[in-house]
């Protein structure tokens, strides 16, 4: 990765984050203020881009409070949504360890995974495809 991600708790109980070069600030901006503490929301980022690289789909987005989350086979594009707002573009794999960082951060457990797993199943009514992935069974 060319930027390194550092999330933490702040003072209030708020996620934050901090990018060494701010490569990643739009995609970590997304996933404190969008997801929040909600680890579901990042197996659906996951399985989005996942499903876009298979093939399975041409275009997957999630629009959050703050910013516009779209896969593409160009990659993934994070876009503030205020009226000047600024959109970077990401790799598959970018977004995807970025993702799955924040997920261990949130869900750094084997018990944590498998309770955002079984949420996302019960809301996606599929069994998540990335067991495997996140160590589970």
């Amino acid at each position: 990765m060319r930027d390194r991600v550092t999330f933490s708790i702040g003072e209030h109980g708020v996620p934050s984050a901090k990018t060494e070069t701010g490569h990643f600030n739009l995609l970590a901006g997304q996933l404190i203020s969008d997801i929040i503490r909600y680890a579901p929301d990042l197996l659906t980022l996951v399985d989005k881009i996942d499903r876009v690289r298979a093939g399975e789909s041409p275009a997957e987005g999630y629009e959050g409070n703050s910013s516009l989350f779209l896969v593409t086979p160009d990659g993934v594009q994070v876009s503030d949504l205020a009226e000047d707002g600024d959109s970077a573009t990401y790799t598959f794999d970018e977004a995807r360890a970025v993702i799955l960082q924040y997920l261990d951060f949130l869900a750094p457990s084997a018990a944590q995974k498998q309770d955002a797993v079984s949420r996302w199943e019960a809301e996606a009514g599929r069994p998540y495809p990335g067991r495997g992935e996140l160590g589970l069974s």
